[in-house]
């Protein structure tokens, strides 16, 4: 391979590197600028492509059931989370002051 060659297959990559643009960056990168509405678009656009993706393996997983005899896998139910459990697993001690501060509160207004 020529100089030549490899040069130009280094253009090429740099190219299609550069167009390669993070959508979640340029999502961030809007929302600190105060661009809301460019943030808007771009977090239409990322969440419709999330769909759009989730949609097509849908599509393959429907159609390997009907033409292929696929069984359709089983999907886990069991994965129900108490919200109180979530808290207090998220936020540790300021859950528990929360709920220390409502509790007192509930017995104000109970006297």
């Amino acid at each position: 391979m020529s100089d030549l060659d490899t040069e130009l297959d280094l253009e090429l990559e740099t190219e299609e590197s550069e167009a390669e643009i993070d959508p979640t960056r340029s999502f961030v990168d809007a929302l600190q600028s105060g661009n809301f509405a460019g943030a808007e678009t771009l977090f239409n656009d990322i969440l419709g492509g999330k769909m759009q993706d989730a949609l097509d393996a849908e599509k393959v997983a429907v159609a390997d059931q009907i033409f292929n005899g696929v069984e359709p896998e089983e999907m886990d139910l069991d994965d129900e989370v108490e919200v109180d459990d979530t808290l207090d697993v998220e936020y540790g001690e300021e859950a528990e002051e929360f709920g220390s501060a409502d509790s007192e509160l509930e017995e104000t207004e109970e006297s």
